[in-house]
């Protein structure tokens, strides 16, 4: 009588070809969906950084053209201007070799917001064009300017004018006017800087 023979079957263990390609779509997606999430992440990140910056060019620019119109020097001669720039006298902090009073013109060329710096020479002639430059190279405030429009109230009776001294009457008001308005407009529109300046009244 011959001994049974027992068979003995082992299960092979592992994943069959379709387990291992489900598998693999499965974490190319979770992986594409990760990148995707980085990169919008790093993007929305950068975009905030430069509004960020903007933001605080505006907020001190806002506050340095606000500080320096406030301070204009009152005397005649001294504060002229159209609806495209701006020419005043005014105090200033150290700013490069150029401290006290300086002459200051606002304006802009091409996309830029531009100020310019030139010595106070209280002997000089009012009317003479002053040395731009000669002291402290022109500052670029503002860059990507779209339009910079410069208006004037004579007294405080009238309306906004492109011109500082010129009133709704047509008559020549004081040296310097009741107030100026500053809109600049970039790749985003400012409040308008409205300074009315102290040194009116007392002129009067």
């Amino acid at each position: 009588m011959m001994p049974l023979q027992r068979t003995f079957r082992y299960r092979q263990s592992g994943m069959t070809l379709v387990e291992v390609t489900v598998a693999s779509v499965i974490f190319a997606m979770i992986m594409l969906a990760v990148v995707t999430a980085m990169r919008t992440f790093g993007q929305s990140y950068d975009r905030l950084q430069d509004a960020t910056e903007r933001t605080a060019q505006k907020r001190e620019v806002d506050r340095f053209l606000r500080q320096i119109l406030r301070d204009a020097l009152a005397d005649p001669g001294y504060f002229d201007g159209t609806a495209g720039w701006l020419r005043w006298v005014a105090p200033i902090d150290r700013v490069g070799a150029a401290g006290g009073l300086q002459h200051l013109k606002l304006e802009s060329s091409g996309n830029r917001l531009l100020l310019s710096f030139a010595p106070f020479d209280r002997l000089a002639d009012p009317q003479e064009e002053p040395s731009w430059g000669a002291t402290v190279a022109t500052a670029t405030l503002l860059d990507n300017l779209e339009t910079l429009r410069i208006s004037y109230r004579a007294t405080p009776g009238d309306d906004w004018r492109g011109s500082p001294n010129i009133g709704d009457s047509g008559e020549t008001a004081a040296a310097i006017p009741w107030a100026v308005q500053l809109e600049i407009a970039g790749e985003e529109d400012w409040p308008p800087i409205i300074v009315a300046f102290e040194q009116y009244a007392r002129r009067l």
